[in-house]
């Protein structure tokens, strides 16, 4: 008797196409996706930053991770009104040390879900430092824009990890924002 491969349901056996291959398809999304819905655990913050001091670094925003699983950064979206052509540097920083700041929710991205998340998240809206820590990525753009900067999941935080950004415009007064998309790992 043959081999044959059944779909499980109706018993209708698996086609062969004209190649001698097996006739299959697949839906394939970004891990995110999956994470929003299977396990509602996608989120994104957004956090501002109005510059005190021109050509200065100061804390736009940061995660402190103090759940038990592990966050997978997506993407982080980085955005400056710097007039003209000014120079806005922004720094993503891992393990720095931080403080000050104001509370800033994350948004589960999953409107069905009431789920929360072990972290804390600040802003820059008041006073936020972010000190020593490893460089993990840097930005420059001149004038006003937006930069989008793709992770792929493959920035991982665990228990106690912070992930930080900081901002340096030329410019007194220009506000800079950032947006971080994560979600709880999912196998």
């Amino acid at each position: 008797m043959p081999d044959s491969i059944k779909d499980g349901q109706s018993g209708n056996i698996a086609r062969v196409g004209s190649s001698l291959k097996l006739d299959v398809s697949s839906r394939v999304n970004d891990r995110i996706y999956y994470a929003s819905r299977d396990s509602e655990s996608a989120f994104i913050v957004q956090g501002a930053r109005t510059q005190a001091a021109g050509g200065t670094a100061e804390g736009l925003l940061y995660l402190h991770y103090t759940g038990t699983d592990r966050i997978n950064i997506k993407q982080i979206a980085l955005s400056t009104e710097e007039p003209g052509d000014g120079l806005t540097a922004f720094g993503i920083w891992k393990k720095p040390t931080v403080s000050g700041g104001a509370v800033v929710t994350p948004i589960i991205m999953n409107f069905g879900s009431n789920n929360t998340l072990d972290i804390t998240t600040m802003d820059g809206s008041s006073d936020l430092t972010v000190t020593d820590g490893n460089s993990l990525y840097t930005v420059r753009m001149k004038g006003p824009g937006t930069k989008i900067i793709e992770f792929y999941d493959a920035v991982i935080l665990g228990t106690g990890d912070i992930l930080a950004i900081k901002t340096n415009p030329t410019t007194t007064g220009t506000k800079t924002r950032a947006n971080i998309m994560f979600a709880e790992s999912v196998e």
